[in-house]
């Protein structure tokens, strides 16, 4: 078995729930400065709607750092290439453009993305009730899905990164035994790390 079907197998049969030390290593090798980021799999444009996204579901603030901050984008980008089938691949592409065509921005190059246009489209989608994604139309409903996938890929990313797991989640590097029942004044209200 090869690397690609192993991360495959353990990190998106489970709905990516698992974080291998592969894929951990993998989020790790993604530090590049921001201005650098070529996408692998992306084009540029989707890569630019993929960070002003990322960047408004998962934000900088004063006691965290953001999604951009622990280069989520470039891990996202990085992880579909490496691990994708092809059709997911194909699927994942048709929705990000979906989205710049909602957006008005598809087939553009060199466009500034609007984050009041991605925040709109964000609350649109994502704030739904479910009489409203009834009623979506084809279209919409690829954009929603892919909105929600980005979502649900970007938080575990975020969670996943070395920074994150380190500085903001309760974390202990030699864990002992399972205890069931602890006190959330032990880790001040804090989520575990992995």
């Amino acid at each position: 078995m090869n690397r690609r079907e192993a991360l495959k197998g353990l990190g998106l049969s489970l709905g990516y729930v698992v974080a291998t030390p592969t894929v951990l290593s993998m989020l790790q090798s993604c530090i590049t400065e921001e201005a650098l980021w070529n996408p692998i799999f992306l084009s540029v444009e989707q890569g630019k709607i993929l960070k002003t996204l990322v960047d408004l579901i998962l934000p900088k603030t004063d006691a965290t750092p953001g999604a951009l901050d622990v280069n989520v984008p470039e891990f996202i980008d990085l992880y579909i290439a490496k691990t994708a089938s092809d059709k997911k691949k194909v699927s994942f592409k048709k929705g990000l453009d979906a989205i710049m065509q909602e957006m008005g921005v598809l087939n553009k190059i060199n466009t500034d993305v609007n984050k009041e246009s991605c925040d709109i489209l964000l609350a649109k989608y994502l704030r739904s009730t479910p009489e409203q994604q009834k009623a979506f139309t084809k279209k919409e409903k690829l954009v929603y899905n892919t909105l929600k996938e980005l979502r649900d890929r970007a938080v575990w990313a975020y969670k996943t990164s070395e920074e994150i797991g380190k500085n903001v989640l309760a974390y202990d590097p030699i864990p002992g035994k399972q205890q069931g029942c602890i006190s959330l004044e032990e880790t001040r209200g804090k989520a575990w790390s992995l």
